[in-house]
């Protein structure tokens, strides 16, 4: 990995852990062979906030929350969550790469929710949401269940729990995957256009859940094209396009009064498409 400053130069800034501050991102920066994805991301999430990303298909939004859990290896720059960098370690002024084992760690803490529910067919709603659990926590196995199950009401699914994936529909099905997330016990959630997959008539039924996990005060990054939670629901909105951040700031500001003609444009043409 190469980084954003010059070798010699130590980081600045460097959050510690228990800030204020859960994500940090400092000029990152992600490539896929010639097409540089991400070019130089800056942006904060203060612990308890929700932070919704918006901005054109092929921004960068998803590889960014992506490589917030190191599931992509950044290319350049800092990230930390709460106080640690992900994926990495520093010694002096060098970064050095984690064992798996230490990045299966980090991932622990990072609940991450997808476009596509990835529920385990074969099992059912209580056992997708205590696998992980029992096979990475080694939690009791009835301390799991009992877990999964109060996670179920939380989401509203109390009497779904005995069904496969199979016997439910799609907005149950991220229900359920949201409750999987949640399981883990993250102090972080990531969500990645999780209702880009329903029918609309489901997309509000996961949005409450989102909504009432933000009242919890759950930290949370969603990469959303929902304006209506993103205005309603984030703390602040960050707008992305071409690999940086634009603009970001107090959601009625930005989506009302954006100060970047690329966002006022982005933001015209997706109420063109809604109205």
């Amino acid at each position: 990995m190469t980084t954003g400053r010059s070798p010699g130069t130590p980081s600045t800034g460097t959050p510690i852990a228990g800030t204020a501050t859960m994500v940090k991102a400092e000029n990152v920066r992600k490539r896929f062979g010639r097409h540089e994805v991400l070019r130089g991301v800056d942006l904060e999430v203060a612990t308890g906030q929700v932070c919704c990303v918006i901005g054109p298909s092929g921004s960068g939004k998803s590889t960014f929350l992506r490589c917030i859990n190191h599931l992509e290896k950044i290319d350049g720059g800092r990230l930390w969550v709460d106080g640690a960098l992900v994926g990495y370690h520093q010694r002096g002024d060098r970064l050095h790469e984690l064992k798996p084992s230490e990045v299966a760690a980090q991932r622990r803490e990072i609940g991450m929710v997808f476009q596509q529910f990835n529920l385990f067919p074969h099992m059912t709603a209580l056992d997708n949401i205590t696998e992980a659990p029992i096979r990475v926590r080694n939690e009791p196995r009835t301390q799991a269940r009992a877990h999964a199950q109060s996670l179920l009401e939380r989401v509203g699914l109390r009497d779904h729990l005995g069904k496969y994936p199979a016997e439910l529909s799609g907005g149950q099905q991220q229900r359920v995957a949201i409750a999987r997330a949640l399981a883990m016990r993250p102090k972080l959630m990531l969500f990645d256009e999780p209702t880009s997959a329903l029918d609309p008539e489901l997309v509000g039924e996961v949005l409450d859940v989102m909504r009432q996990l933000a009242l919890d005060g759950m930290t949370m990054v969603v990469v959303t094209h929902e304006m209506g939670f993103a205005r309603d629901v984030g703390d602040t909105v960050a707008f992305m396009d071409e690999g940086v951040v634009v603009e970001s700031g107090d959601p009625r500001s930005v989506l009302t009064n954006p100060g970047h003609e690329r966002t006022r444009a982005f933001l015209q043409r997706v109420l063109d498409v809604r109205s």
